[in-house]
Parts: C-alpha cells; structure tokens; sequence
C-alpha cells in the first residue's frame, strides 16, 4: 500500500509526487520519507539526471509533521526513531548526485520548508494559497528539526533567516524577493516555469547548486518578542550562528539542532502550546461539522459595494487571487447589506438578519472574523464553502450564535474596560500577549503589575458568560477568540485552561465549562 509518495522517471527526470493517502494535507510521515528514499535510490540507479519534488495536493506542498513527532515524544525511543528516519530522508534528498527542485504549489510549511530547503533549487506557485511558515517556535514552542536553523542561515543571512524561524508569514513574492525561492511560477500553475528551469540545467549539463554563504550580523531583537518565546528564540539564533563559524561543518550544526529539539520538548510550554493545535481544530469542527482542510471548488462569489466594509472586502479576495474564486455580479456565496435571492448571503453588520448569516470582520489587520447563521442547526454544515473560502482567504473564521451583539464586540469591549487607562503594553508582551496592532494602538506603553492575569480573567468571565447563554456552544471556540482577537499565549494552552489553574473567582468557573475539576494553584507554574 502506497502511503504517500511515488517515483516516475520521464526523459531523465525523477518526479517524486507527495499524496499522503487518507489527508486533505501532505503530512511528512515516516512512511512516506521511507517511500521517497526508495523512489529516489531507484531513480537514480535508472540513470535519473535530476529530480523534482512536488505534491498532487491542492493547496498543500506539505503541512508538517513536527507536531505529530513531538506529540509522540512521551515514548521517547519510538520517537526518537521516527526521528531518525525522516532525518535520515533529508540527509539523503540534500546529498543526491543531481540537482534536486522543489515544486510547490499550496501551503510550505515546518517541516515542508525543510523539505524543500534540501532540494538544491526551488521554486513557488504565484497564488494566495501558497505560504511558507516555521510554526515550531511560535506556535508549539520547539526547536525545528529537519535543518531549518542551518540552512536557512546559508541561503538567506542571519537576519532574515531568523525572521523565518521566529514565525514570519511568506508569500510566493516575498519568498521569492529574499531569495527563500529561485523562480516565481505564475498562477495558473509551475508547470512551464519547471520546464524552463530544467531546460537551463540540462544546458549546462545538470549542476549541482554551491552552497552560499552571507554575513553574520542583523539579528532580530529578542526582547521585542513576547515574554515565552524568548527563551527559544535566543537557542535558535545560537543555532542560526553556527554556519558562519571557520570550521563549520553542517553535520556538527544538524547535531546539534537535534538535540536542541530534544531539550525544547516536555516543557509545560511545549505541552500547551501543542494542546493548542487541537484546540483549533475543535472549533472548526464545532462550527462546520469538520476540521479537515477543503479546498473550496470553483466558486463565484458576488460582493456588493454598498459600505466601505463591503468594498474593503471586494478588494481583498480580489488582490488574493484564491484559486477556483471568482469574483463577480453573481454567485454562489454573496456578500451584501441583505438578503440576495439564490446565494447563501452573509451580511457584515448586527446579528439580526434575514439573510443566511452575519459576520464581524476587522478590516483593519485583524485575522479573525465572527460568522452567525441565521439558522439554529450547528454544527453549520450549509456555511462549509463560506467557511473554507474565508480561511483560505486568510481569515481564522468562528462560528457563533450571538444574538444582540457580536461575541467578538463584547470581547472587544471587556478589553478595553479592563485595560481603562493603564499603561499595560510591557506588561502584557513579557506574559506572552501578541496584540494585533489595531489592538494594541488602544494600550498604553509602559508596565502595570498583575495587569495580564487581570486581562485574561476579565476575558473569561465574558466567554464564560457567551457559553453559559449559547452565544458559543464550545470551549475551543473561547480559545480561539481570546488567540486570534488578542493573542493570547498559546504556551499557557488556551485563555479558559489558563484561568481554571488559577486562583481568581472565576477559575471554577473556568473549569466547570472545560467540563473538568481542576485543583486551584498558582498560575506561576
């Protein structure tokens, strides 16, 4: 049984195709690396003059496995063992005799980045839908595995490696312009921008790429970074260091990367922060029937141009350029102030409406977006597409049934009653707040004491509130409010779990809606 990789050699060129059987998404799994390094030996004992790397996946080059590793860590030796055989596939993709050319298309992401940073050239769709991501340090709180800390040294320069190590969010156009890719595909497909890379190879007689080296300096500020990530930020800019030391050798820095990524599990951090992951995937299930990632088929979407909000939006899903979206004067899906005959219609604006749904969408740099059926049933399966559009789009959709006012606005408002006047910005990084910047333009700089811990009891007490009235039917979709509306710290495992350890008034409370009895303690651990 094929578990997610297959070989085809066409006029002397390998093509490893990633389809891993059973996932919406390329998952790296040590099955699937066990299938390439058979692919790739055979291949190359075929007189294969280059190889190239690419998923049938649409939308996803690869998504990742770090997090499915490290979850596995508590049996240390079976971890330690998956390990080494996906380290063991990277090592044996970079040290190919031929030029090796990632192809991607869709999301690039952990692991995937690492992927493709084995490959000797690389090159990117030209679409919305294609990112590239290091979420380890920012979102599950450990050191990247697979070369990321070496390699991404060597090709980029300190400086803008370590942007991309701390969480830094590319596109196909910035990857390209910082040197991350080699060659921008357009969006219609890499198909002819593969061949005209491979006909360039061929005419000089297939080379293999140079190692390049750049200067050391322009580290980012780790004490600009939140208060949690500090720590591993500082041993990942240690590791970014050590390629550009007289005797490196990029074994001796994979070594110790390795056991760097080792020290970084078991934490309560990591432990919480990787909690995280199915906290996400939670509320999507409790909002749409499904946490599987659906690329949306071919769809128009009609947006009316009656509020700036409305036209804000116009733009935005056109400048995105979604794959399969359209849009145009009719649709499918529609955006507009009220009901559109034969669409499914979400209006921006109040809860009430006759139309199919409402939403609360920050315009204004937010990621989050509230979306309220008009219907009773949940979970929402009709707003599936609306749903899987939106977060394509970017967005991190959640789905409510609020009734007088948004869950988003009464949050919004619990903050800013909690924070008055004080000036609490410092106060809330070293805790591990990531305030989006329309948020944080409402905090004043300076430090207050306790101020965090207040601020994340006054935003359960209102997401308690919202569940106890139905306005939010679970727990994961408080979480997922309090990280996307004011970046809570996921290494504290989510606002409500964070309050039910506490000591405030409000901890039972917290732990009565996570359905659970939990001892009070000190939120200091």
């Amino acid at each position: 049984m094929i578990a997610g990789c297959t070989g085809a050699l066409r006029g002397g060129v390998l093509y490893l195709t990633l389809d891993t059987r059973g996932s919406s998404v390329n998952v790296f799994t040590p099955p699937v690396a066990l299938e390439l390094e058979r692919e790739l030996e055979a291949g190359l004992a075929a007189g294969a003059r280059a190889v190239v790397l690419q998923s049938a996946k649409p939308g996803s080059f690869v998504n990742g496995v770090g997090l499915l590793l490290a979850a596995s860590s508590h049996a240390q030796g079976a971890a330690m063992e998956r390990a080494h055989i996906l380290r063991r596939c990277y090592e044996r993709l970079a040290a190919a005799p031929v030029p090796t050319i990632a192809a991607i298309e869709g999301n690039c992401y952990g692991c995937g980045l690492e992927l493709a940073l084995a490959c000797d050239y690389r090159i990117a769709r030209d679409s919305y839908d294609t990112h590239f991501y290091m979420p380890e340090l920012r979102d599950y709180a450990f050191v990247p595995l697979f070369g990321a800390t070496q390699r991404l040294p060597r090709l980029l320069g300190l400086r803008r490696a370590m942007e991309v190590l701390l969480g830094e969010r590319l596109d196909a156009r910035r990857a390209a312009r910082i040197g991350l890719i080699d060659r921008l595909a357009p969006a219609q497909g890499v198909a002819a921008t593969l061949r005209s890379l491979l006909s360039t190879l061929r005419a000089r007689h297939w080379p293999k790429r140079l190692p390049e080296r750049h200067g050391s300096s322009g580290a980012p500020a780790i004490d600009a970074l939140p208060g949690p990530e500090r720590r591993l930020a500082r041993e990942c800019l240690r590791l970014a260091r050590l390629p550009f030391a007289r005797d490196y050798r990029l074994e001796d820095g994979l070594r110790e990367e390795l056991a760097s990524f080792w020290s970084s599990l078991g934490t309560k951090e990591s432990e919480r922060a990787m909690s995280f992951f199915f906290v996400r995937q939670a509320a999507k299930a409790h909002g749409i029937g499904s946490a599987a990632y659906q690329r949306p088929p071919r769809l128009a979407i009609a947006v009316e141009s009656r509020t700036p909000a409305l036209r804000k939006l116009a733009r935005l899903l056109v400048q995105r350029r979604l794959p399969g979206i359209e849009v145009k004067a009719r649709g499918s899906i529609a955006f507009s102030t009220r009901k559109v005959p034969g669409a499914l219609t979400c209006t921006l604006g109040g809860p009430r409406t006759e139309a199919d749904c409402a939403a609360f969408l920050p315009l204004a740099g937010g990621a989050a977006i509230e979306l309220v059926p008009g219907a009773p049933e949940r979970p929402w399966r009709r707003g599936a597409a609306l749903f899987q559009v939106l977060e394509q789009a970017g967005f991190q959709p959640i789905v409510t049934s609020a009734r007088g006012r948004f869950v988003s606005e009464r949050l919004l408002a619990a903050f800013a009653s909690a924070m008055a006047s004080r000036p609490a910005r410092a106060s809330l990084l070293d805790f591990g707040y990531r305030l989006p910047a329309a948020v944080r333009r409402r905090v004043r700089a300076g430090a207050s004491k306790g101020i965090a811990e207040h601020l994340s009891v006054v935003l359960a007490k209102e997401c308690i509130r919202a569940l106890e009235e139905g306005e939010l039917t679970h727990p994961s979709q408080a979480d997922l409010f309090a990280d996307v509306l004011f970046g809570f710290p996921v290494v504290r495992g989510g606002l409500l779990r964070y309050v039910a350890s506490g000591t405030s008034r409000v901890a039972s409370d917290a732990a009565r809606v996570l359905g659970r009895a939990v001892q009070p303690k000190s939120n200091s651990d």
